[in-house]
């Protein structure tokens, strides 16, 4: 039995949400502020209700808020009979079970015994029922004009007219729709038989501060939840024999024992000769120590450095979240061997928080094999389905070491959240299984960055990737920000840059999927039609490497794949023409846009590459810097005049394309500066305003 959907209306960004959750572990990834922790919230509140913990206004949707201030005041208008309640958060969730679950508990929820209908729909619904509503339009009446202070009267005492209620809906397996059929009011305590959920919020008890022991206070609710029933019974047997040794010496210390006095022995001689003469009082305190009490109030954590054993405090802040988190787990898992329900959903949010690298990739690496070690062992219960998990983390480290089957990625569209599973994108690259197979290999630390970004570059390689952040800081400055202008500087954005070679159109569909903003710095990579004999005397046509000014064609399949080949063929211009002579506004397509060389303002010289260009642009500064160029290797020995033949001097006279990247950054100063390519500086601008 397995929850296999989630849909929430009206919950903060979750408008109208969907979310297909794993059979055992779903890991949630996106960036800040997309619904990650509305998800987890939205079932903590509905299925932990507390004082505590319970839906506020400001859990509905800013539009929905909106929406229910219109309906009441369409109350006054309209006669009783026609009076609706009125929705404000709407959960369902969808299990499937099989003939090997227990029908125990879920048969009180079962809409019909179709022997093809193996689903469960529970829908949690925060209404103001009918009966409601007349009070709560007269207590309104007097400022049902003014939204802020019906607000305002909302925040206050939704609790007063809004009831959760709960029902189970039909389902129709051959259309795979829900029908108009509903159970009967349902009650949590039947609902808490089937599902649970528990969890480690992202808000943990974790402080390094020398008067915080949360880490000791874990571990005593861990023993008290066990019961001694997973302790081991050699150290149980060892505890209780210490405990009653304890007693004793305390006991004595208490009470005395004839011939030592006790620390209440002065008192109890007080309290005999208020008895008078024949009295016959005894009084004796002894010491009653359980194992439970002692864990809860004179235990410390330490951990042991070299030689020395230091409080828990004393650690840092990574450490005690990794343990605490590892502590409040197996702490949750008592819980529920205690009290089972048939599904147990477990949550961990943001399990990175204060954890560097290694120990975020510690983490994901043994967190599958620890939980699965409890889902088995729950599952010797044949009540139990076990647990399954929810993982949020906008971590890149925790996402590049994980199984790219448990990923589910959450973003904003439209102001909404949706969630795409990862495996979703196979579908999307359809027969083009090489393609699919090389972005999710491809998916290592530095590119997994792409699921928190805003935006991404792709670039060619080294020496793009070392450039790039002082280009973009230069762009920023030769292209000032309005001071009115909401527009953020390049560095201060949320932009990943990944290597991906004249190889971006694989990425595509991963850029689609992500849904996030993408330039594709590229090099035109020009080439001309030659013929060749091959050893047999046959004649092919081949294109090969040329410079612009010779070039008919290109052999960049990012630009190939971007404009399209068949848009690229003319009876009167070559393939390379129609690429030089399109327009800025034809370089974007949608979140896509392409940056390749292009002539400079005011001059006519066609570049071929990077190198090409920048030295076109900055023949100056390379002949000023000439000797430490050479020096440090990033240029071969020349003569000023071969400078001329820019892409002759690029292509024969730069040494290695990363040592002449580090040297531009090594010899600029104030007084011998560079300018950036305007291929590359327009790209840059584009996507600045995006």
């Amino acid at each position: 039995m397995k929850i296999i959907k989630i849909n929430v209306q009206n919950y903060r960004l979750l408008k109208d949400f969907s979310l297909e959750l794993k059979n055992d572990l779903s890991l949630i990834v996106g960036k800040n502020n997309c619904g990650k922790t509305s998800v987890l919230s939205v079932l903590e509140k509905i299925f932990n209700k507390s004082s505590s913990n319970t839906l506020t206004w400001e859990d509905i949707s800013l539009n929905h808020r909106r929406e229910i201030y219109e309906k009441v005041k369409l109350v006054s208008n309209i006669s009783e009979k026609d009076w609706e309640p009125i929705l404000g958060i709407n959960l369902q969730i969808w299990i499937q079970y099989s003939e090997m679950d227990s029908y125990q508990n879920i048969q009180t929820l079962m809409m019909d015994l179709n022997p093809d209908n193996n689903f469960i729909i529970l829908e949690f619904t925060y209404i103001i029922p009918i009966q409601k509503l007349s009070d709560l339009n007269f207590q309104v009446s007097e400022f049902i004009d003014d939204f802020a202070k019906f607000e305002s009267f909302m925040k206050k005492n939704m609790s007063k007219f809004f009831e959760i209620r709960i029902y189970s809906l039909g389902y129709d397996p051959v259309t795979q729709k829900l029908t108009e059929e509903k159970s009967d009011l349902l009650e949590m305590k039947d609902i808490h038989k089937v599902i649970k959920v528990r969890g480690i919020s992202a808000s943990r008890e974790v402080s390094n501060k020398e008067n915080n022991h949360s880490l000791s206070k874990t571990s005593n609710r861990y023993y008290k939840l066990n019961n001694g029933d997973n302790i081991d019974n050699a150290a149980n047997n060892l505890l209780q024999s210490a405990i009653i040794e304890a007693d004793e010496t305390l006991t004595k210390a208490y009470s005395g024992d004839g011939e030592d006095r006790g620390i209440f022995t002065s008192i109890f001689e007080r309290i005999k000769g208020f008895g008078g003469n024949d009295s016959e009082v005894e009084l004796a305190i002894h010491s009653s120590l359980s194992e439970r009490d002692i864990l809860s109030n004179n235990t410390t954590l330490y951990y042991r450095h070299d030689d020395s054993l230091l409080p828990e405090t004393y650690n840092g802040l990574g450490y005690l979240n990794l343990y605490g988190m590892i502590f409040g787990i197996e702490t949750l898992m008592a819980d529920i061997k205690n009290e089972p329900a048939d599904i147990n959903l477990v949550y961990i949010e943001e399990p990175e928080s204060h954890t560097h690298p290694q120990l975020q990739y510690i983490f994901i690496k043994n967190i599958k094999g620890l939980l699965k070690e409890h889902d088995d062992s729950l599952k010797t219960d044949e009540n139990t389905s076990g647990i399954q998990t929810l993982i949020t983390t906008h971590s890149s480290h925790i996402v590049s070491d994980c199984n790219f089957d448990d990923l589910i990625y959450f973003k904003r569209d439209n102001g909404e959240v949706i969630s795409k599973a990862f495996n979703s994108l196979k579908e999307e690259y359809g027969d083009d299984k090489l393609g699919y197979k090389f972005v999710k290999q491809y998916l290592t630390l530095n590119s997994s960055e792409l699921f928190f970004a805003d935006k991404v570059i792709c670039i060619e390689g080294d020496t793009e990737r070392i450039l790039l952040p002082t280009m973009m800081q230069k762009v920023d400055v030769a292209n000032p920000i309005n001071q009115d202008s909401i527009t953020m500087p390049l560095l201060s954005q949320n932009i990943s840059i990944i290597e991906t070679g004249a190889y971006s159109h694989v990425f595509r569909k991963l850029f689609e999927f992500l849904g996030i903003k993408v330039l594709i710095i590229t090099d035109i990579d020009s080439t001309k039609e030659e013929e060749i004999t091959d050893k047999n005397g046959g004649v092919r046509t081949v294109n090969k490497s040329c410079a612009p000014k010779e070039g008919t064609h290109i052999s960049n399949n990012s630009i190939l794949d971007f404009f399209g080949k068949d848009s690229l063929k003319s009876d009167t211009k070559t393939q390379f023409e129609l690429v030089t002579e399109k327009q800025k506004y034809e370089k974007y397509i949608g979140n896509f846009r392409i940056a390749y060389q292009i002539p400079e303002d005011g001059k006519d010289y066609q570049p071929a590459s990077f190198e090409d260009a920048f030295i076109s642009l900055n023949k100056q500064f390379i002949i000023d810097q000439k000797a430490g160029l050479i020096e440090y290797k990033a240029l071969k020995n020349f003569d000023d005049r071969e400078i001329e033949d820019f892409y002759k001097f690029a292509r024969d006279k730069v040494n290695k394309k990363s040592a002449f990247a580090s040297s531009l950054l090594y010899f600029e100063d104030e007084e011998n500066t560079w300018k950036v390519p305007n291929y590359i500086s327009e790209g840059l601008l584009w996507l600045r305003e995006q």
